[in-house]
């Protein structure tokens, strides 16, 4: 007798710690029903090194994505191809400052506007070598702070080599890419992709089949991103 109560037991306790043939086929779809929602949702971000306003969009996103599990994909497009008044070397209008310094006082990301536009294409193009070389989020944070942090001339060869060299890339190598031009083409995929979108404004971020252009306060932002993640993650699963 004894020995059929402790046999009874132990099946129950095995019947608990290892469901049958039947309940595991129902297990495992749930699993990865789960791990699809879990996925992290890529959020791309057209953008420009010349902008103030990107660079406050930056900031912005660093903050958000380790908080709500997203992945931000920066794609450079020339703002100069949007905006004659953007072409390199020209001063900032009093217009234009006003602009940022009231852009940075609502988001309360404190940026010094440049004093002319930059010239960022090199810089674009250098960003998409390190993204090939596994080194895009190291370079493209140095170039930012470079930028509007440090007060570097970001057009600069040898400011760029600098940045490459720190993220860990060999400057020969994005020296030649440089020189080569070999990313010039897939920067004007990134402008004619933005056109798709009608992404004219900067920063402009794509959520879903929708631009939504400018920057806003890291709250608004949150709560806005926040329901792009969860009405995805609430979509039917193929």
């Amino acid at each position: 007798m004894r020995n059929s109560i402790l046999g009874r037991r132990r099946a129950r306790k095995a019947d608990r710690i290892a469901p049958d043939a039947q309940t595991r086929k129902y297990l495992l779809p749930r699993r990865e029903l789960a791990r699809s929602a879990m996925a992290r949702i890529v959020i791309p971000v057209f953008f420009d090194y010349a902008s103030s306003l990107c660079y406050i969009a930056w900031r912005i996103m660093r903050q958000l994505e380790p908080q709500l599990g997203f992945e931000t994909l920066w794609k450079g497009v020339p703002i100069a191809l949007r905006d004659a008044r953007a072409k390199p070397g020209r001063a900032l209008s009093e217009t234009e400052r006003q602009k940022v310094l009231m852009v940075a006082a609502e988001t309360g990301i404190p940026v010094t506007p440049p004093r002319h536009w930059i010239d960022s294409n090199a810089a674009l193009e250098g960003s998409e070598l390190a993204r090939d070389a596994g080194a895009f989020a190291a370079y493209h944070d140095a170039v930012f702070r470079a930028a509007f942090e440090q007060g570097i001339d970001i057009a600069e060869p040898s400011a760029l080599d600098a940045i490459a060299r720190a993220a860990g890339m060999d400057p020969d190598e994005f020296r030649a890419g440089l020189e080569s031009r070999r990313m010039a083409e897939r920067i004007e995929a990134h402008r004619a992709e933005a056109d798709q979108f009608a992404a004219l404004g900067y920063p402009t971020f794509i959520l879903g089949e929708y631009p939504l252009i400018g920057i806003q306060p890291i709250e608004t932002m949150r709560q806005m991103i926040a329901r792009f993640i969860r009405l995805r993650q609430e979509e039917p699963q193929a």
